[in-house]
């Protein structure tokens, strides 16, 4: 196949540097990496294996991150056989305890200050021990934790960290599946990877230290934009101390804009808030999705005379209004949420991406033209988020409340956990526009009331933390749980799991919206949007060809419905496990294919180019492509065909040759509510096994296409 597309390119160049112990490097804290330390690994329950002198040489070794479901180590990959062997009655993919093991130093010169160990995600239980002593126990497995090892290191010498992560079907902790060995909606439609599968730190600071800043800027309109920073800072030590701290405010630019300093006397063991405000800051540049303008904070606490900590964090002004039945506006301007859903599970790695990967994903998603994403069904990697910021994509989080929602009091609260965590982790990016308390997670059968106390409780709570964010919930089963959120947003299936692709005519917000498509599965069939091919269950249904007219059906009427609605979140960027009952029967078993790109997070279908042809402009990023590069053995022999391209440009022009002697003719941008940028050729005499366009965008061709028919004979030579 000959390809010659002309797409836009991002260019990374990403250092990374690993310290395997912690030396003194200055007065305020350092932060480092022990993700490639000698870790070793065992995938089952081991006795002792918390002790510091534990024999741990036959183990495995790997590096973080990584996961024990889905192939990181090269080892354990067994999300796709799925979650149980039904003839045997026996478990297949892995849901247990696992333990890991490493080793650290931290120099003598570190004594007097404080230590901590930081994960930013164990799944779904972390039991943590240093030196044979436990340090800590975190349920949760998407958010952040970390704990503070300084009584139980050895300065100067060798120390032992041990991890015992456990992802076992929990009714304690979200998400929680009432059957596992059922099908929805007992038991929901990803896997549950298990593992240290984000970054692990190791962090020395001073024995007063900032905990957390949250910078909540508040703008709009003509109102002042005025930005309020509230400091966390603790006293780890036994005296008290008289503390002073400066914030220091930086432009987009890294222009220092303002400086703001306060004083305050901590007791020993104490916690104390700081709380500023400053709205001289010059001219305010807001955040948006075209210019992701970002302003930077600067935290410096100091005592006794000198500096003793140091705190960057980032905030951007930016304004909107989310609601249900009007169009959604960022900044004064209104546009239609062009969304996306996004999986954190990609194809020999699990939930085990690498930080390049997760910004890698962002661009992707950016480079389709998308302007939000719905992280599924959990918070994402803060590097997905920072890409996100730095991007232009808006980003709804959510916890993982999801399939069902357990009775256990101590489920409530693991939630209201969760919740409190992702905000205050997040609260700081300018991307993030809504905060998520569940989805489809009321259908295991525990009563509306507890569903409604567990919702109600979660929503005051992500209020009570950030009244600047509204909350959503998606899909919820009872009415009375769709009205507690601020904005509900439903599904729709129409033309996959129900009725016709016509029946699309949201007015609500809508948090998924797609159809299954199998990369070599085509058909030659002329689908219609208003026929029920559901309930035919016909192969052809898998087809792209199907997928793609759903999508240009619902993209198309998301945009013509723009001012009555706020948007749309396809369901989902990329191909997923998802080992439960009844995917096994998927033409890739235990696969979600519902994504615009393969589980390789590379291969593209032909619906990413669809969306790249609605979504992107011909001024910004010209596009054409021949539909369908996977479908090189379409034809064997000369014949009347019909062809049809996606391009954003004004108009295409398609030949059968390179030499542009065979010329089938222009097509121009035609109207929808359907295949609004499909350019399209019916029962042309295509005579070479060679299709070529080229796009025109202001009177000059801006973007080309070839497809090789492979299998093409007979043809003029």
């Amino acid at each position: 196949m000959l390809k010659q597309k002309m797409h836009c390119f991002l260019l990374l160049f990403v250092g990374i540097y690993f310290f395997s112990s912690i030396e003194a490097l200055a007065e305020n804290r350092s932060k480092h990496s022990i993700n490639k330390n000698d870790w070793k690994f065992k995938k089952e329950d081991v006795k002792n294996a918390h002790k510091a002198f534990f024999n741990d040489s036959e183990w495995l070794r790997v590096t973080i991150p990584h996961d024990f479901n889905g192939g990181s180590d090269g080892v354990n990959r067994d999300v796709f056989d799925g979650r149980f062997d039904f003839e045997n009655d026996v478990r297949t993919m892995y849901k247990g305890p696992a333990w890991y093991r490493t080793k650290f130093s931290v120099d003598k010169k570190q004594l007097g200050k404080r230590i901590f160990v930081e994960f930013e995600a164990v799944s779904l239980e972390a039991q943590v021990w240093v030196n044979g002593k436990k340090v800590g126990v975190h349920q949760g497995g998407y958010t952040a934790f970390s704990f503070d090892i300084t009584d139980f290191i050895k300065f100067g010498k060798e120390n032992v960290l041990a991890v015992r992560a456990d992802n076992s079907n929990n009714p304690g902790i979200a998400p929680w599946m009432a059957d596992e060995k059922g099908s929805f909606p007992f038991s929901f439609d990803y896997a549950i990877y298990g593992g240290i599968y984000r970054d692990v730190w190791i962090t020395s600071t001073d024995p007063i230290k900032i905990e957390k800043v949250f910078n909540t800027p508040v703008c709009g309109g003509q109102a002042p934009s005025v930005l309020s920073i509230k400091t966390i800072v603790k006293n780890y030590s036994k005296e008290i101390k008289k503390v002073k701290l400066s914030s220091e405010i930086f432009s987009p630019e890294g222009i220092l804009v303002a400086t703001k300093k306060m004083s305050k006397t901590l007791e020993a063991g104490t916690e104390v808030s700081f709380k500023q405000s400053e709205a001289a800051l010059g001219e305010v540049q807001f955040w948006s999705v075209d210019h992701p303008n970002i302003y930077k904070v600067v935290s410096t606490i100091s005592y006794d005379g000198k500096e003793v900590d140091e705190f960057e964090s980032t905030f951007g002004f930016r304004y909107y209004t989310l609601a249900n039945k009007e169009g959604f506006s960022l900044n004064g301007e209104q546009m239609l949420l062009r969304g996306v859903n996004r999986h954190q599970d990609m194809e020999g790695l699990g939930y085990a991406l690498p930080n390049e990967q997760h910004y890698a994903d962002a661009q992707i998603l950016k480079d389709a033209g998308f302007n939000a994403v719905r992280h599924a069904h959990y918070p994402c990697d803060r590097e997905f988020a920072k890409a996100c910021d730095e991007l232009g994509l808006m980003l709804w989080l959510e916890i993982p409340l999801t399939g069902s929602v357990s009775e256990d009091p101590s489920f409530l609260e693991n939630c209201k956990q969760q919740m409190q965590e992702m905000i205050e982790q997040y609260y700081n990016n300018p991307a993030v526009i809504v905060w998520g308390v569940g989805n489809e997670s009321d259908r295991s059968g525990a009563s509306e009331a507890i569903s409604n106390k567990l919702y109600q409780e979660l929503v005051d709570l992500a209020k009570e933390i950030d009244p600047s964010r509204p909350t959503t919930g998606c899909n919820f089963k009872y009415k009375s749980n769709q009205d507690i959120v601020s904005i509900y947003a439903p599904q729709d299936w129409n033309g996959w799991y129900m009725g016709e692709i016509d029946l699309y005519n949201p007015n609500q917000i809508i948090g998924e919206y797609g159809a299954d498509m199998e990369y070599t599965t085509h058909s030659e069939e002329q689908f219609d949007v208003s026929k029920d091919y559901y309930s035919s269950g016909k192969t052809e249904f898998w087809s792209q060809e199907y997928g793609c007219l759903l999508h240009e059906y619902k993209i198309s009427k998301g945009e013509s419905n723009k001012d009555k609605f706020p948007g749309h979140f396809v369901w989902v960027g990329f191909d997923f496990a998802s080992p439960r009952l009844g995917r096994d029967m998927n033409p890739i078993p235990y696969m979600n294919q519902k994504g615009l790109l393969l589980h390789d997070h590379k291969t593209k279908k032909d619906a990413y180019y669809l969306y790249q042809s609605m979504y992107r402009k011909a001024s910004d990023c010209p596009m054409v492509y021949i539909v369908s590069e996977s479908w090189t053995d379409r034809w064997e022999k000369p014949g009347v065909k019909d062809v049809w391209v996606y391009s954003n440009c004004d108009s295409v022009m398609m030949y059968n040759d390179l030499g542009k002697e065979i010329n089938f003719g222009s097509r121009t941008k035609n109207a929808g509510p359907r295949g609004d940028t499909r350019f399209q050729w019916d029962a042309i005499d295509v005579k070479n096994n060679i299709l070529y366009a080229e796009a025109w965008f202001n009177n000059q061709i801006v973007a080309r296409d070839t497809i090789q028919l492979d299998n093409f004979t007979d043809f003029e030579k």
